[in-house]
């Protein structure tokens, strides 16, 4: 057989495997009954400040790793666990080991081309591991977290939907309510996926604190369960702590096996 059609056969046989591939990175996929994901994430940030008595910029950057591991309980409900770490880049922690640690449920429910899904998670860090243990005399902070989505199946890979996130800390009597609403579109071409809308942040401290974020992803799938792409989210509006500008961007693999 002629090198060209070897090279031609190869490239046949890639792009049926990724034709055929699911829909890893859609924001409602949870892995089948006994099946895991890992979903691997790098990513650099930036937010400018602004401090009101100073009329200081100053520009805070931010690396973070994290790891997430999915198992389908069901074809419709897995449990999750997260990993993550944010590295020391401005000096500012005691280490780059500053870990933080979540665990979770999600849940699916279709109504015919209707997507729905609930999720909760806890979350917690420990103060002490990012500050030393003469920076603070706070101890492991622990959080409630929620989720739910709603989709709209339009065919053809086109799934438009909606979130709404809250997050709580429930060990501080005078805690604040972190929440976040979502809107975009998620588009599966086969061996490729974008995904992207418009963010919404805001809590409850007592003022307007909020932001307004644009965010994006792009994948492709080199093989049937793999899929590698790019993320990111940059503010276009609103107001919260003095930030006058924050981006972040990153690169995953999210494997099915």
């Amino acid at each position: 057989m002629k090198l060209k059609s070897v090279l031609l056969a190869s490239a046949a046989v890639l792009f049926a495997g990724s034709a055929s591939a699911a829909d890893l990175t859609n924001p409602f996929y949870l892995p089948g009954q006994g099946q895991f994901t890992s979903d691997t994430q790098v990513s650099y940030g930036r937010t400018e400040l602004t401090t009101a008595t100073e009329n200081d910029i100053r520009n805070f950057d931010r690396i973070r790793a994290t790891e997430e591991l999915t198992y389908g309980v069901t074809n419709n409900l897995s449990v999750f666990g997260v990993l993550g770490n944010d590295f020391d880049v401005e000096g500012e922690y005691n280490n780059s080991h500053n870990f933080d640690y979540e665990i979770g449920a999600k849940y699916n429910k279709d109504f015919g081309k209707i997507k729905t899904q609930v999720a909760a998670s806890y979350y917690t860090y420990d103060p002490k591991s990012f500050e030393g243990h003469h920076g603070t005399d706070e101890r492991w902070q622990k959080y409630l977290n929620g989720q739910i989505k709603l989709g709209y199946d339009m065919g053809n890979g086109l799934t438009p939907y909606a979130s709404y996130a809250l997050s709580s800390q429930i060990d501080n009597g005078d805690r604040e309510l972190g929440q976040s609403a979502f809107a975009g579109v998620h588009k599966f071409g086969g061996n490729w996926a974008v995904d992207g809308g418009i963010r919404y942040d805001y809590n409850t401290d007592g003022k307007n604190n909020n932001l307004v974020y644009v965010q994006a992803a792009a994948d492709y799938y080199p093989m049937e369960k793999l899929a590698v792409g790019a993320f990111g989210d940059y503010n276009i509006g609103g107001s919260a702590d003095d930030i006058d500008d924050d981006y972040t961007v990153g690169l995953r693999a999210k494997v099915l096996f």
